[in-house]
């Protein structure tokens, strides 16, 4: 049962990427003007389609947004803890896939040490902070706790990103 809404959230959350990936002409993201204006009516729109989707998006303390597809067991990550996640990192408003455990680990499984501040973006941080082990969600983290002003890479600036996180261990 539990594989099943696994799948089924997995498959809603491709459908959005693709959705999303319709709206904007490639030649016209060139001309894009991105600011916090555009990014706070894209957000808006997106969290709005996850609820009309029958989504529970909850916001955490620190402003991003998350719906957790499947529940784990156990204690929370703490600092300190050494964890092993898989993730997939995209852009809502087009689908682009920025990062993937996939590409870059053994079986899609990064571990490392979970240290606040050294070196993750702070919206991964409390994306992180909202996990027990086998915790599956969708953490939708706004430019503010991402890259903000400047972007990074293939990020524009002003643009909110999104990640599928699971928490597959904690380690002794």
């Amino acid at each position: 049962m539990k594989q099943m809404k696994r799948i089924k959230f997995l498959l809603i959350a491709i459908v959005l990427i693709a959705a999303y990936s319709c709206f904007d002409d490639p030649v016209e993201q060139e001309q894009i003007d991105y600011t916090p204006a555009r990014e706070a009516a894209l957000l808006a729109e997106y969290i709005d389609t996850l609820e009309e989707r029958d989504y529970n998006v909850d916001t955490a303390a620190v402003g991003i947004y998350y719906v957790i597809a499947e529940t784990g067991e156990g204690a929370y990550v703490q600092v300190g803890d050494s964890i092993g996640i898989e993730y997939t990192g995209f852009i809502p408003e087009n689908g682009y896939v920025f990062d993937t455990s996939a590409k870059h680990y053994v079986n899609g499984l990064w571990k490392f040490r979970y240290i606040p501040g050294e070196g993750l973006i702070p919206g991964f941080e409390a994306a992180l902070s909202l996990l027990n082990e086998g915790t599956e969600g969708l953490f939708i983290i706004p430019s503010g706790m991402a890259y903000g002003a400047t972007g990074s890479g293939a990020i524009p600036p002003y643009t909110t990103i999104a990640f599928q996180i699971k928490l597959v261990a904690i380690y002794e």
